[in-house]
C-alpha cells in the first residue's frame, strides 16, 4: 500500500513543478512579447489646448515647436507642442504627451519625479533659462484633475536665453508643472465592436514659464483645457 502512494506523492510533486516551470515560461513569453512588439502597439496621441480655452487663440498663439520623438527603444512614444504669448516674450508653454504600454504612474514616486524633472531641465535648457528652488506644491486650480501633480521652479535667463532674451540676462522667470494621467487605459470600440484605439497609458506633463504670475495663471487656465 505504501508504493502507490508514494508515486502519487511524487506525480503530485513533479506536477507542481511541471506547473511552476509553466508559469515561468509563460512569464518569459509575455516578457518577451512586450519588449519585442511593444514599440509597434505604442502610437504617437499629441495633447493640444482646446479652443475652449480663454487666452487661446488670442492673448496666446500657436501650436509652435511641434516634435515627435522615441525613447527607451520606442516603449515611450512622445510628442511635444509649444504655445506663446502674443508679446513674443512674457509666457511659453510646453505640453509634452507620453504614450507607452505601462501606466507611468504605477512606477514609484521617485521614478516619476526624475522623469518629470529630466523634461523640465530639458525644456528650460531649450530655452537657455537656469533652473533654482524647485518644490513641490499644491493645485489650486479646480480645473485640473484631482490626481494632477504640481512642481515649480524659480529660473534666470542665461546668455543662451532663446524666447525670453528680450527680458534680458537674468531676469526671473516663474516655472510651474502640471502632470496627469489620462484615463484612456482601455480599447476604444466603434459602435460595431471593432477596435479603434490602442491600448495605451498616457501621461500629460505641461510646463508653463512665465514672467509673473498673471502669465503663469493664464497658462494654467490653458492646461485646464489640454485634450487629446
Amino acid at each position: 500500500m505504501e508504493e502507490p502512494e508514494l508515486r502519487v506523492g511524487g506525480w503530485e510533486k513533479q506536477g507542481g513543478r511541471r506547473w511552476v516551470r509553466r508559469f515561468f515560461s509563460l512569464i518569459v513569453v509575455v516578457f518577451l512579447g512586450v519588449l519585442i512588439l511593444g514599440p509597434s502597439a505604442v502610437e504617437y496621441r499629441a495633447a493640444y489646448v482646446s479652443s475652449g480655452s480663454a487666452y487661446f487663440p488670442t492673448t496666446w498663439n500657436g501650436p509652435f515647436d511641434t516634435t515627435y520623438f522615441k525613447e527607451f527603444n520606442g516603449h515611450l512614444k512622445i510628442s511635444s507642442i509649444s504655445y506663446e504669448t502674443s508679446d513674443s516674450k512674457s509666457g511659453k508653454l510646453t505640453v509634452i504627451s507620453i504614450s507607452s504600454l505601462i501606466d507611468l504612474e504605477n512606477l514609484d514616486q521617485s521614478t516619476i519625479q526624475s522623469l518629470i524633472v529630466e523634461k523640465v531641465e530639458s525644456q528650460a535648457k531649450t530655452e537657455g533659462l537656469e533652473l533654482e528652488n524647485g518644490k513641490i506644491v499644491k493645485s489650486e486650480s479646480d480645473d485640473l484633475p484631482a490626481d494632477v501633480r504640481v512642481y515649480q521652479w524659480d529660473a534666470n535667463v542665461t546668455e543662451a536665453g532663446n524666447f525670453f532674451s528680450k527680458n534680458g540676462i537674468g531676469s526671473k522667470i516663474l516655472v510651474k508643472v502640471y502632470s496627469w494621467k489620462i484615463p484612456n487605459g482601455e480599447l476604444i470600440l466603434d459602435e460595431y465592436g471593432f477596435q479603434i484605439g490602442q491600448f495605451q497609458s498616457q501621461t500629460i506633463i505641461c510646463i508653463a514659464f512665465g514672467i509673473n504670475p498673471s502669465t503663469i495663471e493664464q497658462a494654467t487656465e490653458m492646461i485646464g483645457n489640454v485634450k487629446i
